[in-house]
């Protein structure tokens, strides 16, 4: 019974190692198998906090191990740089603002709403840790032993 690959979409028979043929939703094309593992780790990062936490420790290992790696690739790959820097420029143009040293100056600099933050690992943005906060106002006549939240 054919099956139709959900990363190429192009029909291939199941292996037939595999019990229920139904579970197998990919071809064996390298690409596709390569979708199929980003779809689990992205599944299994999202739903299991310890392999979430063994894999950004690995993460600041290889990090601490390779300090210059990406100063390294983008001088091998310079049209790659290019790239990215052109693409940082567009990120950064949608967002219409980057927080610059100097930005909180100014008077309520912080606006209440969810922020992403975001590690770096020696100068390396770690997508993996990234949490979500919500800042919210507290007005000036709010006493420390009050209770916030529901």
């Amino acid at each position: 019974m054919e099956r139709i690959c959900a990363s190429c979409g192009k029909a291939f028979l199941p292996h037939p190692a595999v019990i229920n043929v139904l579970y197998q939703r990919y071809c064996s094309d390298p690409e596709c198998q390569r979708a199929r593992k980003r779809k689990w780790q992205k599944a299994k990062l999202a739903s299991d906090s310890g392999y979430r936490a063994a894999q950004a420790e690995a993460q600041r290992r290889w990090c601490n191990k390779n300090p210059d790696y990406w100063k390294q690739y983008r001088q091998r790959n310079l049209e790659y740089a290019e790239r990215n820097r052109q693409k940082q420029r567009e990120r950064n143009q949608r967002r219409r603002m980057i927080a610059k040293m100097d930005a909180l100056k100014m008077e309520n600099a912080i606006i209440p709403g969810r922020y992403r933050l975001v590690p770096v690992c020696n100068g390396v943005i770690a997508k993996m840790d990234e949490l979500i906060v919500e800042i919210g106002v507290i007005s000036k006549g709010f006493s420390a032993g009050a209770q916030i939240g529901p």
